[in-house]
Order: C-alpha cells, then structure tokens, then sequence
C-alpha cells in the first residue's frame, strides 16, 4: 500500500489554528504560527525567534527539531528518518489497512494517551477523531496533569 504525504500530514483551517494557540497557551504562551501537522498527532509550530517545535498532543511533550523553517523543510525533504520518527508513516499504512482512513478534518487519536504506560501508538489504541477534538481537546487533558509526578495514577472524566 502505497502512501501520500496528505495520509501522514495537514494543515490546519485558521479557525483551528488560533483554537490550538489558545488551547496551548500554557505550553507554549508566545504567539506561534502553526506550519504542518501530522495525522497522529504532532504539531509543527515555527516561534517568535524563528525556531520550529514539535508538540506531541499524545505526550503533551516539546521539542525544538530546527533553527529554522528552511532548515526544516530541508529536515523533511532528505532525511527518511526523521520524517518516519515525525510523521509514523508505516503505522498510518496499519491504520489504513485496518480500515481507520480519516476523512478531511479528521486526523488520529487515543484510546488510552501514550503520555500514560498503558498509552500506545498501535492500531489497538488508535481511531479516527476530529482534528479539533485531538489538537485542541487534549491541550486541556495535558495541563490539568501537567504538574502531576510519574507514575501518578489518574481518572479521566469524559463530559459534553
């Protein structure tokens, strides 16, 4: 099964894209521009200073991954391995294959969020969710644990 950039990656609509810099704000509290997600839940932003950071919404973890939105770009288009680590493109084929296919607007999310030990990026954990619900529902799933030590057991409540 053969796989597109648009199976592994999106842009956000405007709309979403200020929804998401709301919802992080207590990650990430400058102004960032949004430059690319990916299906399974990582969101690329570019910072003030010009930096690009990756926010995992499954892990509720930054990272900075280049100086530069050229140096990034340049990232994705040569090196295979980053894109695989980044983007996860062979368990997108699985997810594919197991009949999970996001329509626009959807993207992947979690049974269980890997930022807990029983949460995997596997197909068993995974399913098709709207982009705002994963981008900007589990912002707030990840400040209200955020201060919590390892290892701290947690219940989710689930409300409309």
């Amino acid at each position: 099964m053969s796989i597109t950039w648009r199976d592994i990656a999106f842009q956000f609509e405007s709309d979403v894209a200020q929804a998401a810099a709301e919802a992080w704000s207590w990650l990430l509290p400058e102004p960032w521009t949004p430059l690319v997600c990916s299906m399974v839940g990582g969101m690329f932003v570019e910072r003030p200073n010009k930096e690009v950071h990756w926010l995992d919404t499954g892990t509720g973890l930054v990272e900075r991954v280049a100086l530069s939105r050229a140096r990034f770009e340049e990232m994705i288009r040569v090196s295979p391995d980053l894109v695989d680590e980044w983007f996860l493109p062979p368990l997108v084929v699985r997810l594919h294959a197991a009949g999970k296919k996001p329509k626009a607007g959807e993207c992947f999310g979690f049974t269980i969020l890997p930022v807990f030990d029983e949460g995997k990026f596997d197909i068993k954990n995974m399913f098709v969710v709207p982009v705002r619900e994963q981008f900007i529902g589990m912002a707030e799933v990840h400040r209200q644990i955020n201060e919590l030590p390892d290892g701290s057991r947690v219940r989710i409540k689930v409300v409309d």
